[in-house]
């Protein structure tokens, strides 16, 4: 182990436990509530003074859970820098398209931008119609090689099987590769069930033959992705309701489907179109039409506040593309984060990164490493203010909106939740009420009582320190 390593970790294990008696019996209490069937890390610390005030099992490996995309978006920062841009772009292989027709073709490629909509495809659309393109002579190619072609996190992780679903993982990015169906009971009981598939395209083909029923039931829904359609069969009932329901359907091949709907879109504005959409390799030499994109900031604001799973993914092997300088995959960006947590001399014993989310149970992560890495966020004068402005606050948004509200902590605690099936996880900062500035990081692993009563042991904890401290 590194020799610094090793030394930080001791220096946190025994320093500053005498410097406030009353908190750590206080903590200590409130642990005392917890089942003996709980363990429980937990490493509290003042950066300015380098005080630790709490610990237990600092050193022991735990799941993390969302805690996880701590070191997801923290080497998004690390690597990209806070001025990064998350794109998708739009080419064409005529390189002289002054003559109202593109010769050849229009490719769409992806480069991690997990928030590109249907909406932006309009846009492209009326600019193109705007600029006097009438004919396209060629076809629509989706482009998705920026990342590679394994899309389902089950067949990455070997012997994954999670229990949270999200749709597919893809360098180009459709409406975050869900087809939203819609259906209304509204005809009566007896009659077909009504279906709207959004967005529309002349590419989905619906089968339906599912009725409105006056029990509870539940419609089955298959979807087929075909080279010149997608077809949606629709069976069995839905229970007669006042209101549409809307079921999700993930996108099997999500360049052919981003590509679907551009031609349908250009379509649509009066653009006529040769040949069929495919899935294809945008070429070398190509003249760039248009591009949309999110702010990395922007990004991450919104994976830690909501711990958006499917765009931590993203993220994820976006960070991938950037460590294997190639296509962006789950190896390169385990390695990309792994590197990090070296560079920064992050203490990394017991450290297991398999995804940018946390669904995994296969990730294990010490409070130690969370607390060095929060550290090294807090002293970075680029890097900490988009990251702290990103993080949940107590009482006002995120995941921890609803948490501690009318209390000294509410507006105080800058955080990222975590939560699995037996997991609950809570890392951050908190400003306390005599001014100081601590990082918090807890874990627990639990069997009974549940999540909710372990997050109110964090927030008991969050309040012993805001008012204590």
């Amino acid at each position: 182990m590194n020799i610094y390593k090793l030394f930080f970790a001791a220096f946190l294990i025994i320093s500053g436990y005498s410097s406030s008696q009353t908190i750590v019996n206080q903590i200590e209490n409130v642990l005392e509530k917890l089942p003996g069937s709980t363990t429980t890390s937990i490493l509290i610390y003042n950066p300015n003074t380098k005080e630790t005030i709490y610990g237990r099992n600092e050193l022991r490996p735990m799941i993390p859970a969302s805690n996880t995309k701590l070191f997801t978006t923290a080497a998004a920062f690390y690597y990209f820098g806070t001025k990064a841009e998350f794109t998708t772009k739009f080419f064409t292989d005529d390189l002289d398209i002054s003559d109202s027709t593109i010769d050849g073709n229009i490719y769409v490629k992806g480069f991690g931008n997990s928030k590109f909509t249907t909406e932006q495809i309009d846009s492209f659309a009326i600019k193109m119609k705007k600029f006097g393109i009438k004919k396209i002579t060629g076809k629509i190619i989706g482009d998705d090689s920026f990342f590679d072609s394994i899309y389902s996190r089950d067949d990455w992780i070997t012997e994954e099987r999670a229990n949270v679903s999200i749709p597919p993982v893809s360098a180009i990015v459709l409406d975050r590769n869900v087809i939203d169906l819609r259906m209304s009971t509204q005809s009566g009981e007896g009659k077909p069930v009504a279906c709207e598939i959004i967005p529309d395209t002349k590419f989905f083909k619906l089968k339906n033959s599912a009725r409105v029923t006056k029990f509870r039931s539940t419609p089955r829904i298959v979807s087929n992705f075909y080279d010149d359609r997608i077809e949606i069969i629709v069976s069995g009932g839905l229970k007669i309701r006042r209101y549409p329901r809307s079921y999700g359907i993930y996108v099997q091949n999500p360049p052919l489907y981003a590509a679907f709907v551009i031609h349908d879109r250009l379509e649509k504005v009066g653009i006529e179109i040769g040949s069929l959409p495919e899935k294809n390799f945008t070429p070398s030499s190509v003249l760039e039409l248009d591009s949309y994109g999110i702010k990395i900031s922007e990004l991450i604001s919104e994976i830690n506040k909501k711990s958006e799973n499917f765009l931590a993914e993203c993220l994820f092997k976006s960070l991938g593309a950037f460590y294997g300088d190639s296509q962006g995959n789950s190896f390169y960006a385990t390695q990309a984060v792994l590197s990090m947590i070296d560079e920064l001399n992050i203490f990394e014993e017991g450290t297991a990164v398999v995804d940018g989310s946390g669904i995994s149970r296969f990730n294990e992560i010490t409070v130690t490493a969370i607390t060095q890495l929060l550290e090294y966020l807090y002293f970075d004068d680029e890097i900490f203010e988009p990251f702290y402005n990103s993080l949940s606050i107590t009482g006002r948004d995120g995941t921890l909106e609803d948490r501690l509200r009318r209390t000294i902590v509410q507006d105080n605690f800058h955080g990222k939740t975590g939560t699995l099936r037996g997991v609950s996880a809570l890392s951050g900062y908190l400003t306390t009420k005599s001014g100081e500035e601590l990082i918090v990081s807890m874990i627990s692993e639990f069997k009974e009582k549940g999540g909710h009563y372990h997050k109110n042991i964090e927030d008991e904890i969050l309040l012993i320190l805001a008012e204590g401290y």
